[in-house]
C-alpha cells in the first residue's frame, strides 16, 4: 500500500511540475508575442535620439540627433526645400476625397536601384497648372518613419502600419472626370491614372519605389496616421487623393549596373 501511495504522491509531483512549466512556458511565450501583436506604434522612448550612440555607451547630450538604423528619412540636396510639411496646412478630410487640386508633387527618381538603400529624389511642386519650383533630396528605404504620440512620445510606425501606408498610396486611382497623363509618367502638372503604381520588370525596384515614395509622403504631409487606421469596419477608408505621383526614374541615375 506505501509503495503505491509513494508512486501515486510521485506521479502527482510531475504532472504539478509539467504543468507548471507548461504555464511558465506559455507566459514566456505570451510575453516574447505581446511586442508583435498587431498594433499602430512600436515605441522608441529615447532610442532614436540616441540608438547610435548607445550603442558604444556614450550618453548623448540633451538634444543630440542620431541616425537610426534605416538611415535618414529626409536629407536635403539642392533647391526651395518646401517638400516637409507641404501638405499639412490642407483640410485633409476634402484631401483623402480628392477634393483639393494644389499643391502637387511629381516625384522622380535620380539615383535609385534595388540595391541603394538611400536614393536621390528630385521633386517637382506645382502650385498651379504652370507654376512649378523644384527640389532634391535623399531619403532612405528603411528609415523610420517616426511621429511624435498623444503622449509625446517618440514613436515608430511598426511593420503592419507600414504595409497599410504602402497599401494606400498603390490603390489611389485618378478619377475618370479628372485630367491625368493616363498610362504614361508624367512631371506634371497632371497625375498618371495610377499614381504610385510602376511599370517596373527589374525585381526589387517597383518595391523600393514605393517604399521610398511612402517616406516622402509622410514627410510632407501627404499621408497620416489618420489614413492607416481601420475605419468602424475594419478596413481601412481607401485613401483617393491624388496630387503625388512618381513621375520615372532618370536612366542614368541606375546603381544596379
Amino acid at each position: 500500500m506505501k509503495k503505491i501511495e509513494t508512486r501515486m504522491a510521485a506521479g502527482l509531483a510531475a504532472a504539478l511540475l509539467l504543468t507548471s512549466h507548461a504555464a511558465g512556458a506559455q507566459s514566456h511565450t505570451k510575453q516574447e508575442e505581446a511586442p508583435n501583436r498587431p498594433g499602430f506604434f512600436r515605441q522608441l522612448g529615447s532610442s532614436l535620439k540616441d540608438a547610435g550612440q548607445q550603442m558604444v555607451g556614450v550618453k548623448p547630450a540633451q538634444g543630440t540627433k542620431a541616425t537610426v538604423g534605416g538611415g535618414d528619412i529626409y536629407t536635403p540636396v539642392s533647391g526651395a526645400g518646401k517638400i516637409g510639411g507641404l501638405f499639412k496646412a490642407d483640410n485633409h478630410q476634402l484631401a483623402q476625397q480628392d477634393k483639393l487640386d494644389w499643391p502637387r508633387v511629381a516625384l522622380t527618381f535620380i539615383e535609385w536601384g534595388a540595391s541603394l538603400p538611400c536614393w536621390t529624389v528630385e521633386a517637382r511642386i506645382w502650385t498651379t497648372s504652370s507654376a512649378s519650383t523644384t527640389e532634391t533630396f535623399r531619403t532612405c528605404a528603411d528609415a523610420a518613419v517616426t511621429e511624435t504620440d498623444d503622449l509625446g512620445d517618440t514613436a515608430e510606425l511598426n511593420t503592419s502600419a507600414l504595409w497599410k501606408g504602402r497599401d494606400a498610396l498603390t490603390g489611389i486611382r485618378v478619377p475618370a472626370g479628372k485630367p491625368n497623363s493616363g498610362g504614361q509618367r508624367s512631371t506634371g502638372p497632371n497625375p498618371p491614372a495610377q499614381p504610385f503604381v510602376v511599370n517596373v520588370s527589374r525585381p526589387g525596384v517597383s518595391d523600393k519605389a514605393v517604399d521610398v515614395a511612402l517616406r516622402v509622403a509622410w514627410i510632407s504631409g501627404f499621408i497620416r496616421t489618420s489614413d492607416l487606421h481601420p475605419g468602424a469596419s475594419g478596413l481601412l477608408t481607401p485613401f483617393k487623393d491624388s496630387r503625388m505621383w512618381i513621375a520615372g526614374f532618370k536612366p542614368e541615375g541606375n546603381r544596379d549596373r
